[in-house]
């Protein structure tokens, strides 16, 4: 396993009163994850990796010699570029040739690569990540283990801690893809309301303070969530928010998956220039990035998924998940027992990127940074044209995302001639108002007019514990997610048709 340890010093962002000596993990496991046994191969493979020049004649791993790869190249920018970023994209830039071979020296030979490994990945891969995590998060003692992608990752959470009838928290507007997987494990889902910034922590404590378990079966011991762009809502938790909701999750015990694959894509930092030249891009980005839930783990409480999908590339499927030792051992066997070991390329890439002969570290957030610049520039363009071409008719409205891929845009359907909000609910707390009719019906005029954008009623969470809410979510599903990551031209030719649709919807 590999540890990371605080070496920078930051003040904690919770009362550290909150710090217990030891939490009982197991009982957050799922049967399964209780009955699992260790996979027997692995287990002596991993005992014959702890002394050097065993002959192991128990693998079936194909011989090196007989790979029919020698030598990977990898064109990468160059970071000594000023703005990498830009470089890159106008093709003006210096590029750089970073390469793994077999057979000659490099940071992760392709003989290591490309063998059959342990479920949590390469040690000097996880001792790399564990090592970004220690510079940005100093979490205290938690575990990398890696995997294929977040998707990858959050599936195996889900089986690990929930058995069928269980029910996790997460927000009431989510990535239904995610969300959709637990459900054939039997888990069901209690969605936390959410205002402009995210989760509310009170609507969190209250869920929690309010459930009924003869009715509504076992209260909750895990939340799902996504504090950095929440997708779909593009929202992100403030600090005071975050602190809060760890404090339930403590009073609680309630696990926390912080699923952040759009952590590195904040806007608006106001990056210290003389830090940059005295500490490097990394100890800068860390003064101004947010502070995860993982950073004040003190419990030992948080999941942290993190991805190379946003800033690398979506096709890598490599990410890291980041627990304490217990649940990374239980992960690690579920997937010794499953998925298997993450694939060779994407590690050999990481490495090497990471290594001596490639970006490393500091240079990684040099490109962390540009990115950060280019993703602003099109959310601050995407927001331009949006108050021209949609706002100033006052038929839909949008907060300006901090950070990431998406704009949760409001249509304001009380303005409507046919908004109706005198329905008579089929179903006790049902929805009373004919929200979700009229949001139908402007998806699909969108859809005929050459756009597409995704309603909110896609990302819902319906509420299954049999609990009334002030309002149902069929009354709130008045929103669209945007994307502002295509090109500029992307952006002002859907806003266009998305203006022009939207006051024939209202007008006609």
């Amino acid at each position: 396993m590999v540890f990371i340890h605080s070496t920078t010093s930051v003040t904690p962002a919770v009362d550290t009163s909150l710090k217990r000596s030891h939490v009982d993990f197991s009982r957050h496991l799922s049967l399964e994850a209780r009955a699992r046994l260790p996979n027997p191969i692995k287990s002596i493979w991993k005992v014959a990796q702890v002394k050097p020049g065993t002959i192991n004649m128990g693998n079936g791993d194909p011989h090196h010699t007989l790979y029919p790869i020698c030598e990977m190249n990898f064109v990468v920018p160059s970071i000594d570029e000023h703005d990498p970023v830009q470089s890159w994209r106008s093709g003006t830039g210096e590029q750089d040739v970073i390469a793994s071979f077999k057979d000659e020296p490099c940071t992760l030979s392709l003989r290591t690569a490309f063998a059959y490994g342990a479920g949590a990945g390469l040690k000097l891969v996880r001792d790399t990540l564990a090592d970004l995590n220690d510079r940005i998060h100093s979490p205290p003692n938690h575990t990398v283990s890696l995997s294929l992608g977040n998707a990858d990752a959050l599936t195996k959470c889900f089986r690990l801690l929930g058995d069928p009838g269980d029910s996790f928290l997460c927000e009431e507007f989510t990535f239904s893809a995610m969300t959709n997987a637990a459900l054939p494990l039997g888990i069901k889902w209690a969605p936390i309301r959410m205002d402009k910034d995210g989760l509310i922590p009170s609507d969190l404590e209250r869920t929690l303070s309010e459930w009924n378990e003869a009715t509504q079966g076992k209260r909750p011991h895990v939340l799902y969530t996504i504090p950095c762009s929440q997708n779909p809502t593009g929202s992100t938790l403030s600090l005071e928010r975050r602190q809060e909701i760890y404090r339930i999750a403590h009073d609680w015990d309630i696990v926390i998956l912080e699923d952040d694959p759009y952590y590195f894509l904040q806007f608006d930092l106001d990056v210290n220039q003389s830090t940059i030249q005295e500490y490097g891009y990394t100890r800068a980005m860390a003064d101004v990035l947010p502070r995860s839930f993982l950073s004040m783990d003190y419990d030992g409480r948080v999941m942290r998924l993190d991805s190379f999908s946003k800033i690398v590339a979506p096709g890598m499927r490599l990410g890291w998940v980041t627990s304490n030792n217990f649940l990374a051992e239980k992960l690690d066997m579920l997937t010794d027992s499953s998925s298997q070991h993450p694939h060779g390329m994407g590690q050999a890439f990481i490495a090497e990127l990471f290594g001596s002969g490639g970006w490393g570290a500091d240079g990684f957030m040099k490109w962390i940074s540009s990115l950060c610049n280019e993703y602003q520039r099109r959310r601050d363009l995407f927001m331009d044209v949006f108050r021209q071409k949609v706002a100033s008719s006052g038929f839909a409205t949008a907060e300006v995302p901090k950070s990431g891929m998406f704009v949760w845009i409001r249509i304001n359907l009380e303005h409507h001639a046919r908004f109706s909000s005198s329905q008579t609910p089929t179903a006790p707390g049902g929805p009373t108002t004919n929200t979700a009719d009229l949001m139908d019906e402007l998806f699909k005029k969108l859809l005929d007019s050459g756009l597409v954008l995704m309603p909110a009623s896609t990302f819902a969470i319906v509420d299954r514990t049999g609990r009334t809410s002030a309002s149902h979510i069929g009354d709130r599903v008045n929103f669209f997610r945007a994307t502002f990551v295509g090109t500029d031209e992307t952006i002002r030719d859907g806003l266009t048709i998305f203006g022009r649709t939207i006051e024939e919807f209202f007008c006609f």
